[in-house]
């Protein structure tokens, strides 16, 4: 087997443990429907991380210091930057379409009072709106539970600011955003604490707050299910924006964009 594939196989596994994600661009039909909608992520890099140029065997430990390296030199920062003006890019050319086209259908019809579409946009919130790195850099990136929970309760981790400029960028619009994250909704305190980070990140005035009821399976189904009862109250969902391909799986939403995560991974 070429050394190549050897390393992409060893640091699959290594994602299996919850260190290292995915970050590429894949494509799926459909739009808002239940079918998987197109993602849009960065360019091919690895599973993840930067080529940081082992060989040989890895160890969990071994990817810590390039895992860091990544994130100092400002590479990560630069690719949620890409990621995220394209999700901006394209939510500042679609909403005016959608209103065009729904003020044209109604004189087309003969309705005088026409109604304004219902947009909406969701985000993940675990590094898709509010960035862990702190606590998950302190365990080495070998203790991602435990460093989330902590985070959580801490309720201090700051914004990821591409998300929120795109939060900014909707809520101007009259967008309104959903946020549906993974965070347990059985503990009364964890809606609070969430509520007390969001706020005092930056973030304000959004449409709802979807936690994990814990009774939906698996993530996908969950995050599925939420977007697809957000469009049956009559959202369009633009943007689907989140870290995980479990974030954004299972369709609608018109387009979905990946942000880069090398520190976990969650599966479906």
């Amino acid at each position: 087997m070429r050394p190549r594939r050897t390393l992409n196989y060893l640091l699959c596994f290594i994602a299996g443990l919850g260190l290292a994600a995915a970050g590429y661009a894949i494509a799926a039909g459909g739009k808002t429907g239940g079918q998987n909608n197109p993602i849009t992520s960065i360019r091919p890099t690895g599973i993840g991380l930067p080529r940081i140029g082992f060989h040989g065997t890895v160890g969990a430990g071994d990817v810590a210091a390039p895992t860091k390296a990544y994130h100092d030199s400002g590479q990560y920062e630069d690719d949620l930057e890409a990621v995220g003006s394209r999700a901006q890019n394209y939510l500042d050319r679609r909403v005016p379409k959608i209103r065009k086209q729904a003020r044209k259908s109604c004189k087309a019809n003969g309705v005088k009072n026409c109604p304004k579409p219902k947009l909406a946009i969701v985000l993940d919130i675990d590094e898709t709106s509010l960035s862990n790195y702190q606590y998950l850099a302190a365990t080495d990136f070998t203790g991602a539970t435990a460093a989330l929970t902590t985070s959580l309760f801490a309720a201090t981790a700051p914004a990821i600011d591409p998300t929120l400029d795109l939060f900014n960028d909707a809520r101007d619009m009259g967008v309104d955003v959903f946020f549906i994250t993974g965070r347990p909704g059985t503990i009364p305190v964890v809606r609070d604490k969430t509520e007390e980070n969001l706020t005092g990140a930056g973030y304000s005035g959004w449409k709802e707050l979807i936690l994990n009821p814990g009774d939906a399976g698996s993530t996908v189904p969950y995050k599925s299910g939420a977007r697809e009862q957000i469009t049956d109250d009559g959202y369009d969902i633009v943007v689907n924006l989140g870290d995980q391909d479990s974030d954004l799986k299972g369709g609608f939403a018109e387009k979905a964009f990946k942000y880069p995560n090398p520190y976990y991974f969650i599966g479906d």
